[in-house]
């Protein structure tokens, strides 16, 4: 197979061109005057991307985002070009706030997901890590109600096997001008990053060159499709050749990148379909060549909502809202009007303080009795949006803390406490940074600040801090667990969403 892009070693005379226009069109292409074609020799293939997808309901106070507006673009990519695959680059069953939510006795751990994604119309899908996050059997069934392909080379269950219904490889067939047929060959791998008792890995990049070399001899262009870290995708792009464009997750951000000796795309779209991607393969069939464009695409309000869709996703946040108000919650309540906007993504929480962040600590301050200061692990935070100023709902609480766990108070010997820092600050980029209150550092002297003075490792210090920190499942902080006869269990004061609610009003006022 030879390739028009990436490759510039494939021709005699290769030209390439990049144009940028308004910001978000990207076209990559590279033309050779002695291997032109007819245009009747072209068949062009739409691919439309997501990745790490958690709401099925606009986010940004409706701004942004929304499937049901996905929707929409992937019909009108199908009038114009009915050879349109529309593909998601993992991460979807979990988490949300609203997979939380009990339905008929059980969590929907990603039923919603499926169900709407089933409506969209998607075509493809691969595993994320947070695929895992479910117990086997519901994870069973996540892939028993798809009714969209699944694909994984590197993701097996125990024995080997592929999960049922899920092709190590996938290949598609197009078809163009005057019955031409190209096939186009997906390859997907996932970071090992999450490892439960049903699920077995093996190396992403040795399992991805060994299938792309294997499937390569039989299609027109091979597609990588990735959930793995971007360093991995930029190993992949430089140690397997075949690959024509890889389109991955995991990140959260838009990115848009040429690695590897080929030059090889990696692509990547914003979580909670703030944005896909579109891209044209121009499969030439006289000269086996590829070409591919790509547009960067915002998803607004200025999309209208696809109806049957819109109607399966309220569908599902009537069943959800109803679960959440068994349990006690009213999710369309008002708790209160802010004044400044609340920081909750991702890149954010897992690498400094936001107005969010120091809100959900001294939410546990004050409701732990007695507490000198409160730390908790901003992973705990999933929402990855911004929540703007004005009214906040229940159910934004519910998104900010989707697992919501218990407010605890523990005694801490001085000494755990500063090494439980410590390790906050190497988790830094990860889910393990750890967000505080009453919490400062001395920039000369590199010493731990509680409530303004040095930090005391002769003294036991009480802690507000969340049932599943103390349980030293985090990552470097697994001596921060009660089973340290250092840290002491003193109370527990309920569900962290509810302090965090008891904050909001009496920050901002509510009812």
């Amino acid at each position: 197979m030879s390739r028009l892009m990436p490759s510039l070693s494939r021709s005699l005379s290769l030209f390439v061109v990049l144009v940028l226009l308004a910001g978000c069109r990207v076209s990559v292409r590279t033309t050779s005057s002695e291997s032109a074609a007819p245009l009747d020799s072209l068949v062009t293939v739409t691919i439309l991307q997501m990745n790490d997808v958690y709401e099925i309901t606009p986010i940004e106070a409706g701004r942004r985002g929304g499937l049901a507006r996905v929707a929409t673009l992937r019909k009108r990519l199908l009038e114009k070009n009915p050879n349109t695959l529309t593909v998601l680059a993992g991460d979807f069953f979990s988490p949300s706030a609203m997979g939380t939510a009990k339905v008929d006795g059980e969590r929907l751990a990603g039923r919603q997901m499926v169900a709407v994604l089933n409506t969209l119309g998607l075509d493809l899908a691969t595993f994320g890590n947070h695929e895992f996050d479910l117990k086997a059997d519901a994870f069973y069934e996540r892939l028993s109600e798809s009714r969209f392909a699944w694909t994984s080379a590197n993701v097996t269950d125990t024995l080997g096997r592929p999960f049922p219904g899920v092709r190590p490889e996938y290949v598609w067939t197009a078809t163009g001008p005057g019955g031409r047929a190209v096939r186009i060959g997906f390859v997907s791998v996932t970071l090992p990053a999450n490892r439960k008792p049903y699920v077995r890995y093996t190396d992403p990049v040795a399992t991805m060159k060994e299938a792309a070399e294997r499937l390569a001899p039989r299609v027109d262009a091979v597609v990588g499709l990735t959930h793995v870290a971007l360093d991995t995708d930029a190993a992949l792009a430089a140690a397997v050749p075949e690959l024509d464009l890889i389109l991955g997750g995991h990140e959260h951000e838009n990115y848009h990148l040429m690695r590897g000796s080929d030059d090889t795309p990696i692509l990547k779209a914003d979580a909670n379909a703030r944005s896909v991607y579109v891209h044209e393969l121009h499969v030439n069939t006289v000269t086996g060549e590829v070409s591919v464009d790509s547009r960067f695409v915002p998803v607004t309000d200025a999309i209208p909502e696809d109806p049957e869709t819109a109607a399966e996703v309220e569908k599902w946040v009537e069943r959800a809202f109803a679960g959440f108000r068994a349990e006690g919650f009213e999710p369309e309540a008002v708790v209160a009007t802010t004044t400044v906007p609340l920081d909750g993504r991702e890149a954010s929480v897992r690498n400094h303080a936001t107005a969010l962040t120091e809100l959900i600590a001294e939410a546990m301050l004050h409701a732990a009795e007695g507490a000198e200061l409160a730390v908790y692990n901003g992973g705990s935070i999933r929402i990855d949006d911004v929540l703007p100023p004005g009214p906040v709902t229940q159910y934004d609480v519910i998104r900010v803390l989707p697992f919501g766990g218990d407010v605890v108070s523990v005694a801490v010997r001085g000494d755990v406490l500063a090494r439980a820092l410590d390790q906050g600050v190497k988790n830094r980029g990860t889910g393990g940074f750890l967000q505080t209150a009453n919490v400062t550092r001395d920039a000369a002297t590199g010493r731990w600040l509680i409530s303004g003075e040095p930090l005391r490792t002769d003294r036991a210090y009480v802690v507000a801090t969340s049932d599943f920190l103390v349980s030293g499942r985090e990552t470097g902080l697994g001596f921060f667990s009660l089973d340290n006869p250092d840290i002491g269990f003193l109370a527990s004061y309920g569900d962290v969403r509810a302090a965090v609610i008891a904050e909001l009003k009496r920050r901002f006022g509510g009812s």
